[in-house]
C-alpha cells in the first residue's frame, strides 16, 4: 500500500551527546534538527540523546561504528581511538586562536582528517563545532604561575593528551568520568579540573572550585560525526539536506560559542569564583617536549609542523 511505503521511506537519526541540554552545541543541535525536518517534509527524524543518555563518549562512539547508533558529537580524542592523527588538533598550545583554529580544520588539514576517519572506519564528519580554549579551575589555590600547578591533582578526561599535558606543567593527573566530578571534588579526590565555564557551571562544579585560571592549554573541538553506512541509505536529496543544515548549524555555533562563554564567566564570577591570567610562555614552553614524543610515536611530526606553519 502507498501509506506502507511512506512509512518505509521515513528515517529516523539520533545524535548522542554529553552536554546538557543548556550548552550551545546542543542548541546549534536543535536548529539542525529543525532545519533537517522542516526541509525533508519530516521524511528524516532527529532525536537528540544530550546527558550521556546512550551512554560515555566512547561507548557512543563504539555503538556508531558497530551500526547501532546513527550519529553524534565527540572531542577529538574519542576518534583517535581509530585514527590517531585525529589528536593532533587537541594537542596542548597546539592551536593559537580561533582564526588559526577554523584555519586548520576547514582546510586541507581538516579535510585529511575527514577523509581518514571515513576510510578507515566509514564515519563521515558533518560539522566541526567550536568550544574554547580550557581554564583550570582550582580549589585549595589561584594559578598565578605554572609553578602553582606543582602537585595539584587535577582531574581529567579518560585521554592520554590530557593526562600528559597536566603531566609536563607540573600537576597530579587523575582520570574520572566527567559526572562523577562533583563528588570527586567534594571528597577531595581531586582538588581541581579543567574545562570551559559554560560545562563547569551547568554542572555546578563552581561550588567545588573558587578559583579559574586563563590557561588556554587545549582547544577542544566538538565533531558532529553521521555513520557513513546509515548515510549513504538515504536518498541524495536528504543527504543534501543533512550537510546543508549541518553547515547552517555550523555558522551559527561558532558565532554563538564566544558570547556564550563570557555569560558563563559573568556568572561563575557571580557566585564568587575569581578569574586568574597567568603568563602563557612557561605553560607553552612546558608541553613542548610532547609534540615530538606524539609524533615519534604516531607519524604526525610533519602534520604538527603544517599546523604550526599554517
Amino acid at each position: 500500500s502507498t501509506r506502507a511505503r511512506a512509512q518505509a521511506g521515513k528515517s529516523v537519526m539520533r545524535i548522542a551527546h554529553v552536554l546538557t541540554d543548556q550548552d550551545n552545541v546542543h542548541r546549534a543541535l536543535v536548529r539542525f534538527k529543525d532545519t533537517v525536518e522542516k526541509k525533508s517534509n519530516g521524511q528524516l527524524e532527529v532525536q537528540i540523546y544530550p546527558n550521556s543518555a546512550l551512554g560515555s563518549l566512547r561507548v557512543t562512539f563504539e555503538s556508531m561504528q558497530l551500526g547501532n547508533l546513527e550519529a553524534g558529537c565527540w572531542d577529538a580524542g574519542t576518534p583517535a581511538n581509530v585514527v590517531p592523527l585525529w589528536t593532533v588538533p587537541e594537542l596542548p598550545y597546539i592551536l593559537r586562536d580561533l582564526p588559526h583554529v577554523h584555519k586548520v580544520l576547514d582546510g586541507p588539514i581538516g579535510q585529511e582528517l575527514n577523509k581518514a576517519l571515513l576510510e578507515k572506519a566509514k564515519i563521515r564528519t558533518l560539522a566541526v563545532y567550536d568550544t574554547t580554549f580550557r581554564k583550570i579551575f582550582t580549589r585549595p589555590k589561584a594559578i598565578n604561575t605554572l609553578a602553582d600547578m606543582k602537585g595539584l591533582k587535577i582531574r581529567v578526561p579518560e585521554v592520554q593528551s590530557y593526562v600528559r599535558c597536566m603531566q609536563l606543567l607540573g600537576a597530579n593527573p587523575t582520570p574520572i568520568p566527567w559526572g562523577e566530578l562533583y563528588t570527586s571534588l567534594e571528597t577531595g579526590v581531586v582538588q581541581g579540573f579543567e574545562n570551559k565555564c559554560e560545562a563547569a557551571f551547568n554542572a555546578k562544579l563552581h561550588e567545588q572550585t573558587k578559583f579559574a585560571a586563563y590557561t588556554g592549554h587545549i582547544f577542544v573541538v566538538n565533531p558532529l560525526m553521521v555513520s557513513d553506512r546509515w548515510f549513504s541509505t538515504l536518498p541524495k536529496s536528504t543527504q543534501s539536506i543533512v550537510l546543508e543544515a549541518a553547515a547552517e548549524s555550523l555558522a551559527w555555533q561558532r558565532a554563538e560559542a564566544p558570547t556564550s562563554e563570557k555569560n558563563f564567566e559573568q556568572k561563575m564570577k557571580a557566585a564568587g569564583t575569581t578569574f586568574t591570567s597567568p603568563d602563557p610562555a612557561p605553560f607553552r614552553k612546558a608541553v613542548e617536549p610532547y609534540y615530538k614524543e606524539f609524533g615519534d610515536k604516531f607519524g604526525a611530526n610533519d602534520l604538527i609542523k603544517r599546523i604550526g606553519e599554517s
